[in-house]
Protein backbone atom coordinates (compact mmCIF):
# COMPACT_ATOMS: atom_id res chain seq x y z
CA UNK A 1 0.00 0.00 0.00
CA UNK A 2 2.96 2.72 1.03
CA UNK A 3 4.18 1.80 -2.74
CA UNK A 4 0.94 2.33 -3.87
CA UNK A 5 0.52 5.70 -2.32
CA UNK A 6 4.25 7.13 -3.10
CA UNK A 7 2.96 6.65 -7.25
CA UNK A 8 0.35 8.78 -6.66
CA UNK A 9 2.96 11.36 -5.54
CA UNK A 10 3.44 11.70 -9.14
CA UNK A 11 0.25 12.22 -10.75
CA UNK A 12 0.85 16.02 -11.08
CA UNK A 13 3.14 15.11 -13.95
CA UNK A 14 1.07 15.11 -16.85
CA UNK A 15 2.35 12.46 -18.57
CA UNK A 16 1.85 9.84 -15.57
CA UNK A 17 -0.07 7.06 -16.42
CA UNK A 18 -2.21 5.73 -13.92
CA UNK A 19 -2.01 1.67 -12.88
CA UNK A 20 -4.44 -0.47 -14.46
CA UNK A 21 -6.71 -1.42 -11.51
CA UNK A 22 -6.76 -4.94 -11.64
CA UNK A 23 -9.42 -7.52 -9.54
CA UNK A 24 -6.40 -8.49 -7.17
CA UNK A 25 -5.76 -5.41 -6.40
CA UNK A 26 -9.39 -4.54 -5.78
CA UNK A 27 -8.87 -7.33 -3.37
CA UNK A 28 -6.11 -6.30 -1.59
CA UNK A 29 -7.52 -2.74 -1.16
CA UNK A 30 -10.06 -4.21 0.81
CA UNK A 31 -8.10 -6.16 3.09
CA UNK A 32 -5.97 -3.31 3.71
CA UNK A 33 -9.51 -1.29 4.31
CA UNK A 34 -9.81 -4.24 6.74
CA UNK A 35 -6.80 -3.54 8.22
CA UNK A 36 -7.03 0.06 8.88
CA UNK A 37 -10.76 -0.41 10.08
CA UNK A 38 -11.57 2.56 8.42
CA UNK A 39 -14.78 4.44 9.18
CA UNK A 40 -15.85 4.46 5.84
CA UNK A 41 -14.88 3.32 2.67
CA UNK A 42 -16.22 4.91 -0.48
CA UNK A 43 -16.48 2.61 -3.79
CA UNK A 44 -17.86 4.16 -6.66
CA UNK A 45 -17.45 3.18 -10.80
CA UNK A 46 -14.90 5.43 -12.11
CA UNK A 47 -16.27 7.78 -14.89
CA UNK A 48 -14.08 9.20 -16.94
CA UNK A 49 -14.81 13.01 -17.55
CA UNK A 50 -14.64 13.78 -20.89
CA UNK A 51 -12.60 17.23 -20.83
CA UNK A 52 -9.65 15.22 -19.18
CA UNK A 53 -6.80 12.87 -20.57
CA UNK A 54 -7.73 9.86 -18.83
CA UNK A 55 -11.34 10.05 -20.64
CA UNK A 56 -9.24 8.84 -23.74
CA UNK A 57 -6.92 6.60 -21.88
CA UNK A 58 -7.07 2.91 -23.17
CA UNK A 59 -8.38 0.08 -21.16
CA UNK A 60 -6.99 -2.93 -20.97
CA UNK A 61 -9.95 -5.12 -20.82
CA UNK A 62 -8.39 -8.27 -20.07
CA UNK A 63 -6.54 -7.27 -16.91
CA UNK A 64 -8.33 -4.30 -16.12
CA UNK A 65 -11.14 -4.86 -13.72
CA UNK A 66 -14.17 -3.96 -15.33
CA UNK A 67 -15.39 -0.31 -14.80
CA UNK A 68 -19.40 -1.17 -14.54
CA UNK A 69 -22.19 -0.74 -12.40
CA UNK A 70 -21.99 -4.25 -11.50
CA UNK A 71 -18.55 -4.68 -10.50
CA UNK A 72 -19.03 -1.75 -8.22
CA UNK A 73 -22.18 -3.56 -6.21
CA UNK A 74 -19.53 -6.94 -6.19
CA UNK A 75 -16.74 -4.67 -4.49
CA UNK A 76 -19.26 -2.95 -2.00
CA UNK A 77 -20.21 -5.93 -1.43
CA UNK A 78 -16.90 -7.53 -0.29
CA UNK A 79 -16.42 -4.51 0.68
CA UNK A 80 -19.47 -5.08 3.53
CA UNK A 81 -18.44 -8.72 4.14
CA UNK A 82 -14.85 -7.59 5.31
CA UNK A 83 -15.81 -4.46 6.91
CA UNK A 84 -19.54 -5.04 8.48
CA UNK A 85 -19.44 -2.01 10.86
CA UNK A 86 -18.35 0.83 8.57
CA UNK A 87 -20.02 3.24 6.67
CA UNK A 88 -19.88 2.11 2.35
CA UNK A 89 -21.82 4.99 0.71
CA UNK A 90 -24.03 4.06 -2.18
CA UNK A 91 -22.97 6.70 -4.27
CA UNK A 92 -24.22 9.49 -6.77
CA UNK A 93 -21.97 7.60 -9.45
CA UNK A 94 -24.28 4.52 -9.38
CA UNK A 95 -27.02 6.78 -9.56
CA UNK A 96 -25.44 8.44 -12.62
CA UNK A 97 -25.25 4.92 -14.35
CA UNK A 98 -28.23 3.58 -13.48
CA UNK A 99 -30.93 6.69 -12.60
CA UNK A 100 -33.70 4.36 -11.85
CA UNK A 101 -32.52 2.27 -9.11
CA UNK A 102 -28.29 2.66 -8.55
CA UNK A 103 -28.87 4.50 -5.27
CA UNK A 104 -31.15 1.40 -4.46
CA UNK A 105 -29.09 -1.29 -5.86
CA UNK A 106 -25.52 0.00 -3.65
CA UNK A 107 -28.13 0.02 -0.43
CA UNK A 108 -29.55 -3.55 -1.15
CA UNK A 109 -25.62 -4.83 -1.90
CA UNK A 110 -23.93 -3.90 0.92
CA UNK A 111 -23.80 0.02 1.40
CA UNK A 112 -26.03 1.49 4.41
CA UNK A 113 -25.50 5.40 3.89
CA UNK A 114 -26.47 7.92 1.15
CA UNK A 115 -24.70 11.44 0.83
CA UNK A 116 -27.34 13.72 -0.45
CA UNK A 117 -25.88 16.85 -2.97
CA UNK A 118 -26.34 19.90 -0.26
CA UNK A 119 -23.99 22.15 -3.05
CA UNK A 120 -25.38 24.97 -4.04
CA UNK A 121 -27.38 24.85 -7.10
CA UNK A 122 -25.91 28.14 -8.82
CA UNK A 123 -22.44 26.33 -7.36
CA UNK A 124 -23.39 22.56 -8.92
CA UNK A 125 -22.21 22.63 -12.21
CA UNK A 126 -18.88 24.18 -11.49
CA UNK A 127 -18.29 20.30 -9.66
CA UNK A 128 -18.64 18.74 -12.40
CA UNK A 129 -16.51 15.41 -11.55
CA UNK A 130 -18.33 13.50 -14.23
CA UNK A 131 -20.89 14.11 -17.34
CA UNK A 132 -24.68 14.16 -16.67
CA UNK A 133 -24.02 13.46 -12.81
CA UNK A 134 -27.30 12.79 -11.04
CA UNK A 135 -29.69 14.75 -9.10
CA UNK A 136 -27.49 17.99 -10.87
CA UNK A 137 -30.52 20.32 -11.21
CA UNK A 138 -32.54 18.95 -7.81
CA UNK A 139 -32.84 21.82 -4.74
CA UNK A 140 -31.27 20.36 -1.68
CA UNK A 141 -34.88 19.69 -0.40
CA UNK A 142 -35.98 17.62 -3.34
CA UNK A 143 -32.86 15.40 -2.67
CA UNK A 144 -33.87 14.80 0.48
CA UNK A 145 -37.22 14.07 -0.19
CA UNK A 146 -36.31 11.74 -3.50
CA UNK A 147 -33.74 10.38 -1.31
CA UNK A 148 -36.25 9.66 1.62
CA UNK A 149 -38.75 7.96 -0.76
CA UNK A 150 -36.23 5.74 -2.48
CA UNK A 151 -34.35 4.56 1.12
CA UNK A 152 -38.66 3.74 2.14
CA UNK A 153 -39.23 2.08 -1.36
CA UNK A 154 -36.66 -0.53 -0.41
CA UNK A 155 -38.20 -1.24 3.25
CA UNK A 156 -35.16 0.88 5.20
CA UNK A 157 -35.62 3.82 7.12
CA UNK A 158 -33.47 6.96 6.83
CA UNK A 159 -31.69 8.00 10.20
CA UNK A 160 -31.21 10.86 12.30
CA UNK A 161 -27.78 11.93 13.64
CA UNK A 162 -24.87 12.87 12.63
CA UNK A 163 -24.36 9.26 10.66
CA UNK A 164 -21.64 7.64 12.53
CA UNK A 165 -20.45 4.16 11.36
CA UNK A 166 -20.64 1.27 14.12
CA UNK A 167 -16.99 1.17 13.40
CA UNK A 168 -16.52 4.78 14.77
CA UNK A 169 -19.07 4.89 17.91
CA UNK A 170 -17.25 1.67 18.71
CA UNK A 171 -14.00 2.92 18.91
CA UNK A 172 -15.00 6.73 20.25
CA UNK A 173 -16.69 4.70 23.33
CA UNK A 174 -13.24 2.93 23.93
CA UNK A 175 -11.50 6.28 24.23
CA UNK A 176 -14.06 8.48 25.95
CA UNK A 177 -13.45 8.98 29.73
CA UNK A 178 -15.87 7.31 32.15
CA UNK A 179 -18.14 8.96 34.72
CA UNK A 180 -16.91 9.41 38.38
Amino acid sequence: MQARCLRYKHLRNPDHKLPQLRVNTLTRDIEVFRALELDMIGVGPYIPHPGTPLAHEPRDGREQAPNTEEMTYKTVALARLMCPNANIPSTTALATLNRASGRELGLMRGANIVMPNLTPEKYRALYEIYPDKACLNETALACQSCLRERIESIGRTVGAGRGDSAHYQARTAKNAPSAK
